[in-house]
C-alpha cells in the first residue's frame, strides 16, 4: 500500500512539472509590438534581458524620403541637421539636443534658456557648413533634419548617415505639413504629449486662418511686400515657404517674380517697388526700417505716407521666414490682425504669451510682448 502511494506521489509531482514547463514556453513566446505605424521593432541579437538591452533596442522607421533607417527605439540624443530642425526640435525635446545647428544670439536667450549655448555648433547641411566630425563627437543617437522637401533630401541624408556611422533620417515639414510632423517626431522621440498639444494648436491656426481669410473678397486683398537687406530691396518671393504665411493671413504678395539661386528671396529695383505700390510694407530686421522715413527714394510709395510700414517680430526667429519656422503660426494671427483687424481679431499680447510658453517653454512678460511687437502694430 506504501508503494502505492509513493507512486503516485512521483506521478503527480511528474505531472505539476511538465504542467509548469509548458506555460512557461507560452510566455516566452510573446514579443511586444511597435507603437508607431511607421516602425517595426528589430529584436535585440542578445538572448538576455537587461536595461541595457531595452534601452539598445532599435526600431525600423521610413522617414519622408521613403528611406528605412533602424533608429534606437528610447532616443535621448538628437543633433539636428540645421536651423530649422533645430527651432521644431527645441520646442519638442529642448533637453535632448546634444548640439545646436547654429550658434545663439544674445537676444535669443531672452526666450531660450542660456544654457543651450554652451552647445556645440554643428553647422548647416544646406549651407555646406556641416561638421561630420563635430556630431561624431557629441555622440548624438540620430541626425534630424526638417524642412521642406528637396530633390536631393534622399540622397542628402543616406550621405550623412554614411559619413557618421549615425542614422539619419529627414522629416518633411511646411504650414500645411506642420502639425503631422510634430506627431511624427513625438513618436520618435517620445514626445507624445507635448507633440499633440503643438499639432493641435497649428491645427486650429490654420484652420481660423483659412476660414478668416476666405471671407476676404480679392479685390479687398491687402497687396503686401516683404523687403530684407542692407537697402530694402531683397524681397520675399511669392509662393514660398518665406513668405507663405502672407497668403495664410489673406494678404497678396506683389513679388510674384521668379526665384533666384538664393531660394525665396530675390534682389529688385526701386522702380519696380514703385510699379507694384503696395498697400503695406514689411521689413525684416537688421533693414531699413528705423530710417526709410529718412530715405528720399522711398518716398514716393504711399504705404511710406501712410506709415503703414512695419518690422517683422524676430524673436528668438523670424514670425515669417528665414527660417521659416514654427514662429509663422504665430505670425499668422499677428499679420491678419495687422491687416484686418476686424476679421482676425485677437488679443496679440495674449496670443503671444500662449505661444511662447507652448513653444518655448517660457512665460512672456507684458514688458516682454510690448518690445516684440514695438515696430510691428498700427501706429496711433
Amino acid at each position: 500500500m506504501k508503494k502505492k502511494s509513493t507512486l503516485l506521489s512521483l506521478i503527480l509531482v511528474f505531472s505539476m512539472v511538465v504542467s509548469a514547463m509548458g506555460c512557461g514556453n507560452k510566455n516566452t513566446s510573446v514579443s511586444e509590438s511597435s507603437t508607431s505605424a511607421k516602425s517595426e521593432s528589430v529584436p535585440s541579437k542578445s538572448s538576455s534581458v537587461s536595461s541595457d538591452s531595452a534601452k539598445d533596442e532599435q526600431v525600423k522607421f521610413t522617414d519622408s524620403t521613403g528611406r528605412e533607417v533602424e533608429i534606437p527605439k528610447n532616443i535621448d540624443r538628437i543633433a539636428p541637421s540645421g536651423p530649422l530642425a533645430q527651432v521644431v526640435l527645441y520646442t519638442l525635446c529642448p533637453d535632448k539636443l546634444v548640439g545646436l545647428a547654429a550658434e545663439m544670439k544674445d537676444s535669443q536667450t531672452e526666450f531660450i534658456d542660456e544654457k543651450y549655448r554652451s552647445l556645440p555648433v554643428f553647422g548647416n547641411f544646406y549651407g555646406d557648413t556641416l561638421n561630420m566630425e563635430a556630431i561624431m563627437s557629441a555622440k548624438p543617437q540620430v541626425v534630424i533634419d526638417i524642412g521642406e522637401m528637396k530633390p536631393t533630401a534622399k540622397e542628402d541624408m543616406k550621405g550623412v548617415q554614411d559619413k557618421t556611422g549615425i542614422p539619419s533620417i529627414f522629416i518633411h515639414m511646411e504650414l500645411d505639413s506642420m502639425a503631422e510632423a510634430y506627431r511624427t517626431l513625438g513618436k520618435i522621440v517620445g514626445e507624445e504629449d507635448q507633440a499633440e498639444k503643438i499639432a493641435s494648436y497649428v491645427e486650429k491656426t490654420l484652420s481660423e486662418a483659412k476660414e478668416k481669410s476666405e471671407s476676404i473678397p480679392d479685390d479687398k486683398k491687402v497687396r503686401i511686400y516683404c523687403g530684407s537687406g542692407d537697402a530694402g530691396l531683397t524681397a520675399l518671393i511669392k509662393g514660398t515657404v518665406h513668405s507663405d504665411i502672407i497668403d495664410a493671413a489673406g494678404g497678396e504678395n506683389v513679388a510674384d517674380v521668379e526665384q533666384s539661386a538664393r531660394g525665396g528671396v530675390s534682389d529688385i529695383s526701386m522702380e519696380q517697388l514703385m510699379l507694384w505700390q503696395p498697400d503695406v510694407i514689411l521689413f525684416t530686421p537688421g533693414s531699413i526700417y528705423s530710417d526709410v522715413d529718412m530715405r528720399e527714394e522711398w518716398q514716393g510709395l504711399e504705404a511710406v505716407k501712410d506709415k503703414k510700414v512695419y518690422e517683422v517680430p524676430a524673436n528668438p526667429y523670424s514670425w515669417i521666414g528665414q527660417p521659416p519656422s514654427v514662429n509663422r503660426i504665430i505670425g499668422i494671427k499677428w499679420l491678419g490682425n495687422l491687416i484686418y483687424p476686424d476679421v482676425f481679431q485677437y488679443d496679440m499680447k495674449e496670443e503671444t504669451k500662449e505661444f511662447y510658453k507652448l513653444f518655448y517653454h517660457c512665460e512672456v512678460t507684458d514688458e516682454q510682448v510690448d518690445q516684440l511687437l514695438a515696430n510691428s502694430t498700427k501706429k496711433q
